[in-house]
């Protein structure tokens, strides 16, 4: 394990699951891939924001690009308009990862359908520093879920959450939040913290809320 993988998890150890949400550090993450396998596909750009509670720290941002060993294939280009020839000098995969994980400290992840994004950082983690990183994390989209099904409930079960557009765009857009440009890592990370902000708080209903009392709210996930 290299020391780099033993400072993260030092970083990220003792944390008090009864701690307020207003005493958390987070950092909301996204990443653009080459597909969707972290086995077969690469990260190409990572992006993330800080929040200290449930204030966005608009500039505290962390942007990289990523260097992949593979090809870029086409169609995801199309889709974040990166290609081989723009990221060949960009820095390698151990490089972005290191600078990363230097941003994160002892944040929790926000990310939305962030066990995505967190496969590939583990499996990156797991080449270059010889196991998983450790920080907990915490799923946007399974957030939304557990609103709108609560939401439904309080209604009197008139509609279906399930046929709801839970991507990050259309839930933004549903909440009145800021809407970003789709697929560029840094945009879609500031968008994820604000449906993070907007939910944790409709979680608390106007009452203190602790990370313990944000999992039985809205099942995080941890990884």
């Amino acid at each position: 394990m290299s020391p780099l993988l033993v400072a993260h998890r030092q970083a990220q150890a003792g944390r008090d699951p009864r701690a307020p949400l207003d005493a958390c550090d987070f950092v909301a993450v996204d990443t653009e891939l080459t597909g969707f396998d972290p086995r077969r596909h690469a990260l190409v750009s990572i992006g993330a924001v800080r929040l200290r509670g449930l204030d966005i720290c608009p500039g505290e941002t962390f942007y990289t690009l990523v260097r992949p060993e593979g090809e870029v294939p086409r169609d995801s280009s199309l889709i974040h308009r990166l290609t081989a020839s723009g990221l060949a000098a960009a820095p390698s995969e151990s490089e972005a990862l290191a600078r990363f994980l230097e941003f994160l400290g002892p944040a929790i992840v926000v990310g939305h359908h962030v066990h995505l994004d967190m496969g590939f950082l583990h499996a990156a983690s797991r080449r270059h520093l010889g196991g998983d990183l450790a920080a907990p994390c915490i799923d946007t989209l399974r957030l939304a879920m557990a609103f709108e099904e609560k939401r439904l409930v309080a209604s009197g079960g008139c509609g279906d959450a399930q046929s709801l557009d839970y991507g990050l765009p259309a839930l933004c857009r549903r909440y009145g939040l800021p809407v970003f440009p789709a697929h560029d890592a840094r945009s879609d990370a500031l968008a994820a913290a604000y449906l993070f902000v907007y939910l944790a708080r409709k979680c608390a209903r106007g009452r203190p809320l602790t990370l313990s009392g944000l999992w039985r709210a809205g099942r995080m996930w941890w990884g």
